[in-house]
């Protein structure tokens, strides 16, 4: 029992054990398999996580594709415009581009050699003929940025080419040439780009005068080198294969042939040709191998020079912000094409899918970043620009004032030959004005400092200027000067309308136009007044002139230039003291042209300062010039008038700063070798050199400019040449050396002075002890000769060339006659002396063999004969008879002693201001002197107004606007065509002819003056003809030929067409003149033509003749003594002429049939009354009516009377003698008198 229910519960345990067990088996099933699902689980949770992070990826991929995308189309959006607008462009530049390739290419070919107004010139002439023949171009064609790149213009830039579209179209030239170029370059700033440019390629510079030309040349063709050759003018003929490109291939060689060989042609070579001078004349064989290329500099370019310059100088900050902006500007442009670029090589580089390749996205990305970058500095250079632009309008003036200066000194050769200026002067001023000026020391404030800078620049420019002029022309420049300062820095009006009225108001007077009338005026005065009430500042000036009671008083004052009467209206401003010179002038010249010069400077006093012409006439500091103002390759050229040597000064100079010096005398063969050693020596160790008279060799001046150009001197070389005006001096030596010109000092005491330190003592104070006083008549009489010379035609009918040479020539002649009468004596009587053997020498050959002019030898032999007589040893022998009309109560009587320290203590003690009386003449020969120099003064003014109204545009008389855009007109031709307007009103449409019968033909004056009438109808014609022509070219209704251009050059500048010159005119005369008195002449011959039509040839004798409004007056005169011959049956050889002048007040009569009436005749010097010759102070009488009679000569006629045979000249520059005249002197102690005081009858005063 207690085994049973153990067995029981063991039975029980071990079947629950079992059970248990089977649970545990289960269990462990179950747990097998769930841990099976937890691993299936865990994988499948592991590829969930995959799967999400898989899909997180291509979540992220996708979105960074979508960002990517929405980035790329951004970018490209801001690309999208400018690309359709470049693609559009594209498609435009396609439809022009045949016209615009043409264009292009003919500038390339054809527009070189010319400056820049007529390369745009000719490119609107091209434009139009493509709009005629239906060719397209684009009308905004820009040659420069057409033609080439910015990053290519940058560059040129930094090669030291001048930022200006000339010389940026000149570059383009040099870059796409077929032709090699020849570069005209006188300024040199081609030359430094040229070498900078090719300066890597290792560029050779040589010359055709080099004599390792030939070697360079090889060189350079075999290994490739660029290489520049200068001073083609020269050119060698050895280069005509190379120009042509005469090439040859042999076996797998390129060959050129030079000279008698072969020489192998490198690809990369080319060559460069250029030439310093502007005006030399290529033959058309060179021309047509190369391709021209002008570096002259223009207007504008200079001017951007010049501001350039001044804004480095002045306002450094505002220079380095310009340059920054154009630098800046010209990278923008280049970095964005080179970002394209790149952005067009990643688009083209990427492959596969583009949404995929990084490099395309980066480079958008960063073109995007730039691009805004450029845009933000775009933004800020345009506050820097306005910046910039408002300091450059400050100094603009300035600038232009340059340009205008240099051009103006670059047409002064119109006034005379040597005035020659190169670029580099002036450059070299105005470097010192700005860089070396103690002006502006301690100056901080920039407008004081510009205003500064200003002043001196005229100041400077002038000084330096004026040291190599003429006296008589440097007021002419201060007047250039002046315009220039009104036009850039006055605060008023620059006064155009009066400047051209003082240039152009004597353009005649039209018919029924109102004129003038004061009593006690001259007709030419009266002529001046009413030309000057033609402006409206002296519309009223007739009721001015009646209002003034004084004005006759003025217009008779010594220096009516002090107090000039206001006669004009001064509107609602008072006038400037400026203003003020200018009216004052334009009175002056109507009513007292004498005193023209004189009021020139007081406009000059006005305008541009006190002191401003004082300063260059103190004495002239040569030291300080050689020293600081002249460098060792500049020559210094010692100009002088014939007669006067410059070369003391230099000897003195070189003494006085201790420096050697070795001079050498020109125009020997030998010298030219000599000079060169010479300088080649001194070049080296310093020296200086003076070469003489150098005028006497102007060929070898060429070599010798060419030869210093190329010179690399010591800085201590100084080269000196002395030489007389000469117009045969090379242009290019004046333009590279520095002038200046020396003229003796006027008066008689200069003159004896100059005579006394020439002569030397031991000379004059040798026995007998006579010669010292004879030395000193001599010096009187070589005074005088010379002195008149001022004064002539007065003085003398001509200038002839009476020298230092004539007094040596003479002091021999002296020597040799007193030597072989004195026969070694002390002593030598005066009555010994051979007076008649001196006074022919002199008279005849010595100073009389170069007269030509019957009239002056009368004259030269009453001064010889004055002076050479044993009278003049005597105490009280007068050199100058007491006058007192001409303010000479006492004379001047000849100084005591025997010695020449005598004789030069009565020099120095004489007057510095002698009057005309002195030299025989009236003293209103200064008056004559003045006039003609007023007249000469107005004569260059106006020939040089081009130099300023070249660029000036044209304005519309009427409306007072600018002509219409593209017409081109400068303001002269504007000028021009009022002129030929006025003028074509002075002259008579046309003019008949006379009727020819049988009878007529007959009469000596009929056909005489049929001759006259043809000769004047047909010039009438051509000058018409001319003028309906000009006025037209001036309207732009006419095309000009070679033929108007010519004739228009001319007339713009005022001198008179060469085929209007049919009749004799003074060289000087004006086209103003010549116009107004050629109208006259028609008149007349109208006047003829109508008599005879009325009355047939009989009514031609009646007539009052002008004589000097004839074309050939002497045939007039001879005509009269055939009819007074062929109605007598008189032979011409048994007539004389005789001549009476009627009163003023006296009627003219009938005349008889040996008389012929002439009117217009004047008389300078003397007054003739009741047909007797007294001597006036009045400049000229005019005769009423003079009466010329052809009788028998008879001897006895003028017995018992002192007759004064008197000149009759065409004009008032007596260079044509017409016949002479007899009349009866009132005092026959006076009859002298008239031969020295230049008396004679004048046929004509307007061309004189």
């Amino acid at each position: 029992k207690r085994v049973e229910p153990l067995r029981n519960e063991l039975a029980s345990l071990e079947a629950e054990a079992d059970s248990n067990k089977h649970n545990a088996e289960e269990i462990d099933s179950v747990i097998v398999q769930l841990e099976k699902s937890i691993a299936s689980y865990k994988e499948e949770y592991a590829n969930l996580v995959s799967q999400a992070q898989a899909i997180k990826t291509d979540l992220a991929n996708v979105q960074a594709k979508v960002d990517r995308s929405i980035a790329l189309l951004s970018s490209l959006s801001s690309e999208k415009q400018r690309w359709e607008d470049t693609s559009e462009t594209f498609k435009n530049q396609m439809s022009t581009i045949s016209g615009d390739v043409l264009l292009g290419s003919a500038f390339l070919a054809y527009a070189g050699y010319f400056d820049q107004q007529y390369r745009q010139n000719l490119f609107n002439n091209w434009c139009s003929h493509l709009q005629q023949a239906g060719i397209h171009f684009r009308l905004d064609l820009a040659r420069t940025e057409y033609l080439s790149t910015a990053d290519e213009r940058l560059r040129w830039q930094a090669n030291a080419l001048p930022t200006d579209d000339l010389c940026t179209e000149n570059a383009i030239m040099l870059k796409r040439f077929n032709r090699y170029p020849l570069i005209i370059d006188p300024s040199g700033q081609a030359t430094k780009y040229i070498l900078n440019e090719f300066r890597e390629r290792k560029i050779t510079k040589t010359s055709f005068l080099d004599d390792s030309f030939r070697k360079n040349l090889e060189s350079a063709l075999r290994f490739g080198n660029p290489l520049l050759v200068q001073d083609v003018e020269s050119y060698d003929p050895i280069l005509n294969p190379v120009l042509n490109r005469e090439v040859r291939k042999t076996g797998g060689r390129v060959l050129i042939t030079l000279g008698d060989q072969d020489i192998d042609l490198s690809p990369t070579f080319c060559i460069f040709l250029s030439t310093r001078d502007p005006t030399v004349e290529f033959p058309p064989d060179l021309c047509s191998r190369v391709t021209f290329v002008n570096f002259t500099v223009t207007r504008s370019s200079l001017q951007s020079q010049c501001l350039n310059q001044v804004l480095k100088a002045e306002r450094e900050d505002i220079d380095e912000k310009r340059s920054d902006l154009l630098k800046l500007q010209g990278e923008f442009h280049v970095r964005l094409r080179q970002l394209e670029k790149s952005l067009l090589q990643a688009l083209n580089d990427s492959k596969g899918r583009i949404l995929d390749d990084d490099s395309v996205i980066s480079t958008l990305e960063k073109l995007k970043n730039e691009a805004a970058e450029i845009s933000r500095k775009v933004e800020e250079t345009d506050k820097v620009m306005a910046e910039v632009e408002t300091v450059s309008l400050q100094y603009q003036p300035l600038a232009q004032a340059c340009s205008s200066i240099f051009f103006t000194l670059e047409g002064l050769h119109q006034a005379h030959f040597l005035y020659q200026y190169s670029l580099h002067f002036f450059l070299e001023i105005y470097n010192d004005v700005l860089t070396n000026n103690t002006h502006l020391t301690g100056v901080v404030d920039h407008t004081a400092r510009l205003g500064i800078i200003t002043k001196d620049l005229f100041q400077v420019v002038y000084t330096r200027v004026t040291r190599g002029m003429l006296h008589e022309d440097k007021l002419a420049f201060a007047l250039l000067l002046c315009r220039i300062h009104l036009r850039g820095f006055s605060q008023e009006t620059n006064f155009e309308h009066e400047l051209n009225h003082l240039l152009r108001g004597k353009e005649g007077i039209l018919p029924g136009q109102p004129t003038i009338h004061v009593a006690g005026l001259s007709p030419d005065q009266l002529e001046g007044a009413t030309a000057l009430s033609r402006l409206p500042a002296f519309r009223n000036l007739q009721q001015r002139l009646d209002e003034h009671p004084g004005f006759l008083g003025w217009v008779e004052s010594n220096a009516p230039e002090r107090e000039v009467p206001v006669l004009w209206e001064e509107g609602s401003r008072p006038l400037t003291a400026v203003g003020q010179a200018m009216h004052q002038l334009l009175v002056v010249q109507a009513f007292r042209p004498d005193r023209v010069i004189a009021q020139g400077h007081q406009v000059v006093t006005a305008v541009l300062g006190d002191d401003f012409t004082t300063a260059s006439e103190t004495e002239l500091d040569l030291a300080a010039v050689v020293d600081n103002e002249v460098k060792a390759s500049t020559p210094i050229l010692m100009c002088s008038v014939p007669g006067y040597d410059a070369s003391g000064r230099v000897d003195d100079l070189a003494a006085e700063l201790g420096r050697s010096i070795t001079s050498l005398a020109m125009g020997s063969a030998e010298g030219f070798s000599q000079a060169e050693k010479a300088i080649n020596a001194a070049s080296k160790n310093g020296r200086w050199v003076m070469l003489k008279n150098v005028h006497l060799a102007p060929q070898w001046l060429v070599q010798l400019e060419k030869k210093l150009h190329a010179l690399q001197p010591h800085p201590a070389f100084r080269l000196f040449l002395t030489l007389e005006v000469h117009p045969k001096v090379p242009v290019n030596l004046l333009r590279a050396g520095r002038v200046f010109l020396f003229e003796p000092p006027p008066g008689i005491r200069a003159n004896l002075l100059r005579t006394f330190s020439t002569v030397p003592a031991q000379r004059m104070m040798k026995a007998p002890g006579e010669r010292a006083r004879l030395y000193f008549l001599l010096a009187w009489f070589h005074a005088i000769v010379q002195e008149r010379l001022r004064y002539a035609p007065l003085g003398w009918a001509k200038h002839y060339e009476f020298n230092e040479s004539d007094l040596r020539v003479a002091c021999d002649t002296l020597d040799t006659w007193i030597d072989t009468i004195a026969m070694g004596r002390t002593n030598l009587p005066p009555e010994k002396v051979p007076w008649n053997a001196l006074r022919i020498l002199f008279g005849q050959c010595i100073y009389g063999g170069k007269i030509d002019n019957e009239f002056d030898q009368r004259l030269l032999n009453s001064f010889l004969s004055k002076l050479f007589t044993a009278k003049s040893f005597e105490p009280d022998f007068m050199l100058i008879e007491p006058s007192p009309s001409d303010n000479l109560e006492k004379g001047i009587a000849s100084p005591e002693g025997i010695r020449r320290d005598q004789f030069l203590h009565w020099v120095e003690s004489l007057s510095d201001r002698q009057t005309p009386s002195w030299l025989g003449l009236p003293n209103n020969a200064e008056k004559v002197l003045l006039t003609n120099r007023g007249s000469d003064l107005i004569a260059k003014l106006l020939k040089m107004q081009l130099l300023e109204d070249d660029d000036e545009p044209a304005y519309a008389a009427e409306e007072g606007e600018r002509a219409v855009p593209g017409d081109g007109r400068p303001a002269w031709m504007a000028t021009l065509q009022q002129s030929g307007s006025t003028w074509l009103r002075l002259l008579p449409p046309s003019l008949n002819g006379l009727r020819r019968t049988k009878d007529n033909i007959g009469d000596p004056l009929y056909r005489c003056l049929e001759r006259e009438v043809n000769q004047g109808a047909k010039l009438l014609k051509v000058v018409r003809s001319d003028l309906e022509d000009m006025v037209r070219i001036c309207r732009g209704e006419r095309r000009q030929t070679n033929y108007h251009r010519t004739m228009i050059a001319d007339l713009a500048k005022g001198m008179l067409p060469s085929h209007w010159r049919k009749y004799t005119v003074s060289p000087g005369c004006t086209v103003i003149q010549w116009v107004t008195d050629f109208s006259d002449r028609i008149r007349q011959l109208q006047r003829v033509s109508q008599a005879c039509t009325s009355g047939g040839a009989a009514a031609l004798k009646s007539l009052h003749i002008w004589l000097g409004g004839l074309f050939n007056p002497e045939a007039y005169i001879t005509a009269t003594r055939q009819y007074v011959a062929q109605a007598n049956g008189w032979s011409l050889e048994e007539l004389s002429l005789e001549v009476r002048v009627s009163d003023a007040d006296e009627k003219p009569g009938p005349m008889d049939e040996y008389s012929f009436a002439l009117a217009g005749l004047k008389l300078q010097g003397a007054k003739c009354v009741q047909s007797r010759l007294s001597l006036t102070s009045t400049i000229f009488t005019e005769l009423p009516l003079t009466t010329i009679r052809w009788v028998k000569y008879r001897e006895d006629d003028t017995a018992g009377q002192a007759m004064v045979t008197l000149p009759v000249y065409l004009n008032s520059s007596r260079t044509e003698l017409l016949f002479t005249v007899d009349l009866p002197a009132a005092d026959a102690r006076e009859s002298h008198s008239f031969y020295e005081r230049g008396v004679a009858l004048l046929c004509s005063t307007t061309l004189g």
